[in-house]
């Protein structure tokens, strides 16, 4: 019964993403439908629409989803390891520290200028693992392993200090740049291209196959700690595993989709709710669900809202607060 349950829900996932992949490869700007994009393999559609679609339309969604599976097993990596439903890349500052390190590059280069431009996706990187390398130090006590609560405390009180230095240095900077960084916080898709896409695809599915390779040792992580303890696992060092990898997900997807947060959240705990919690059938289940949010989202945000220049972040923000706040007073009570 459990098996067929699986099986069933894995098909579930995978027959939204393939309609939700068709839909938003056949919708935008320029008109066009499923039968034109089905004529581009055998050479029957036009340049115009070949160009439209593996040019803008393809680079695109396959960022969206490539973003939304690093966030989504990012988010339940964290949840593993804090012991806490409501954890996010978010709550232990690699946003944060992501969105610090791109703002003061911003402010000091030209942002008209194509070489400033391609150093910001590596900046944003080095910021997020930076940012949680110092929540590592800050939080640690010698001789002890890592604290889930220490963790979370020191993230959230390191992020609420560098948000606050972040809105000083924005209102520094000029129009321009001010509303380039406000873009890119607002979770703007900004590696919807080819060349970013080959060069980072294969860190982003070396990583996710390392994360799933985790299952076993998650699964432990799930029990107390002197169960696990007494059942062989180095938690110490697991955690530091665990901890890194997470880290490096969050980061590289602000490469891809900037500044998004929710999609962890909301990824992993449905995922949870419907199939439990062995890492082994949720960490795919879970960066399934990130594809689809994300996408989704995107979607949305590019054709039902032409014109409104709305970031996909702010659109999974809409979809990802309530929910949030719906899973707070599910806990409290």
């Amino acid at each position: 019964m459990k098996h067929s349950k699986t099986v069933s829900s894995f098909a579930l996932l995978l027959s939204l993403l393939a309609l939700l992949f068709l839909l938003s490869l056949s919708v935008g700007y320029a008109q066009s439908s499923l039968i034109d994009i089905l004529n581009i393999p055998f050479g029957k559609a036009s340049s115009a629409m070949v160009f439209i679609v593996t040019q803008i339309r393809l680079p695109r969604i396959l960022a969206c989803m490539l973003g939304g599976a690093a966030l989504a097993v990012s988010g339940m990596l964290l949840q593993t390891l804090t012991k806490n439903p409501l954890a996010d890349s978010g709550i232990l500052g690699v946003n944060t520290g992501s969105g610090l390190v791109i703002t003061i590059a911003i402010g000091l280069i030209d942002v008209s200028q194509p070489a400033g431009i391609r150093l910001l996706p590596l900046l944003a990187m080095f910021g997020g693992i930076s940012t949680i390398f110092l929540v590592y130090l800050i939080s640690r006590k010698t001789n002890h392993s890592i604290s889930p609560t220490r963790l979370i405390i020191t993230g959230v009180g390191l992020s609420s200090m560098l948000s606050g230095v972040m809105v000083s240095i924005i209102s520094k900077l000029d129009n321009n740049k001010m509303d380039y960084v406000i873009s890119w916080l607002s979770g703007t898709v900004s590696g919807d291209n080819w060349e970013t896409l080959v060069l980072f695809t294969p860190i982003l599915l070396v990583l996710l196959l390392l994360a799933y390779s985790r299952s076993h040792s998650l699964n432990i992580m799930n029990l107390n700690e002197h169960t696990a303890l007494a059942l062989g696992l180095h938690l110490k060092k697991e955690r530091g595993i665990i901890l890194i990898l997470s880290t490096a997900l969050a980061s590289l997807s602000v490469v891809l989709v900037g500044n998004i947060t929710f999609v962890g959240l909301v990824a992993g705990h449905i995922t949870r709710q419907f199939l439990g919690s062995d890492h082994r059938i949720t960490l795919p289940a879970t960066m399934l669900t990130g594809m689809i949010i994300l996408l989704a989202a995107d979607t949305i945000g590019r054709v039902l809202l032409v014109g409104t220049g709305i970031p996909t972040g702010i659109i999974v923000s809409v979809i990802g607060a309530p929910y949030f706040l719906y899973l707070m007073t599910r806990l409290e009570t």
